[in-house]
């Protein structure tokens, strides 16, 4: 009899009736999220963690997000470095929102169904009158490919507003 479940435990499992588990769509963000926070705390030199290397765009970033990172890294807003054939295609934080910021506060990552992760965290509370200062609110993407949930793009909200894609962003620079 213990063959026989575990044969029909196997022909289940392989006809996909069995119930899958759901992997966590926050994962890849809150990797993300939690590494930018890392570069914005006090005392720190805001290099201390690549959001976009090399292992994080294979690990958490859709095949195509990744492939427009590194289309737009030749072409990059600031001049590439001698010797180098790439750059960072962006001239600020795009995590952040900025280039100045304040220690990432209250960080919440909500799972929002249907492959959408929000991020919202205060980093700009740190300046003088901006006790009161809005989140920082960003809207993520998430695919599913090989089995894993990953990043496949990112927008900012501005003002209340859904503001542009940053995949479509990178697309456009790379092939300028």
């Amino acid at each position: 009899m213990t063959r026989m479940r575990a044969g029909l435990f196997l022909l289940a499992f392989m006809t996909g009736s069995v119930p899958a588990f759901a992997a966590d769509d926050t994962a890849p963000v809150r990797e993300i999220i939690e590494a930018t926070a890392r570069n914005w705390e006090e005392g720190s030199s805001g290099l201390e963690e690549d959001v976009f290397s090399e292992d994080r765009l294979n690990r958490l970033f859709s095949a195509e997000f990744a492939a427009a990172f590194r289309a737009a890294s030749k072409n990059p807003p600031m001049d590439i470095p001698e010797g180098e054939t790439t750059g960072f295609p962006f001239d600020y934080d795009r995590i952040a929102q900025g280039q100045d910021g304040c220690p990432f506060q209250n960080i919440r990552i909500e799972d929002d169904g249907d492959g959408q992760v929000t991020a919202l965290f205060n980093n700009r509370n740190c300046y003088p009158d901006t006790a009161d200062a809005a989140d920082t609110v960003l809207i993520f993407h998430i695919v599913t490919e090989k089995g894993l949930p990953l990043i496949d793009d990112i927008y900012p909200v501005v003002d209340g507003n859904s503001g542009s894609s940053i995949k479509q962003e990178l697309k456009l620079q790379g092939a300028e």
